[in-house]
């Protein structure tokens, strides 16, 4: 089963992303009103991939800040596929609950979240080493 982001227009559901759909092939029709639609999260249309990761990525982030104190959570983006830092002030008592909360999302969605829990220590460690892992997250897409 894929996802395909439609658009209802004279009677007819439109595609609004570049996605082959064979004919005659079936479908679900789930939507949404403009009013759900303008309550988006503000990095919603910064992230180019699918709407089913989007979803999954929106109820980790939820999960994750209502349930633990987190800096922030980037999502970095390269070749098509995606990485999730967890950025937290220590590691220790946080690996384990932001672990729970992708293997839940997972569970719930079927989408994988590739997570990394960073420290503060670790960040600032980077920086200063002019790592390009730090570069790239510090250029990732804030899901806060």
């Amino acid at each position: 089963m894929e996802v395909v982001r439609v658009k209802f227009k004279n009677g007819v559901f439109v595609p609004v992303e570049d996605k082959e759909i064979p004919e005659g092939a079936e479908g679900i029709v789930v939507f949404s009103s403009q009013r759900e639609q303008s309550s988006k999260p503000h990095w919603w249309e910064k992230l180019r991939m699918d709407e089913g990761k989007k979803h999954a990525l929106h109820r980790f982030s939820q999960a994750v800040f209502s349930r633990i104190t987190v800096r922030d959570i980037k999502v970095v983006l390269q070749e098509g596929d995606f990485e999730v830092f967890v950025l937290v002030t220590e590691e220790t008592d946080t690996l384990r609950p932001i672990m729970e909360v992708a293997l839940e999302v997972y569970e719930q969605t079927g989408v994988y979240i590739p997570v990394q829990v960073i420290s503060s220590r670790r960040l600032e460690r980077w920086k200063e080493q002019g790592s390009g892992v730090f570069n790239s997250i510090n250029e990732g897409v804030s899901i806060k």
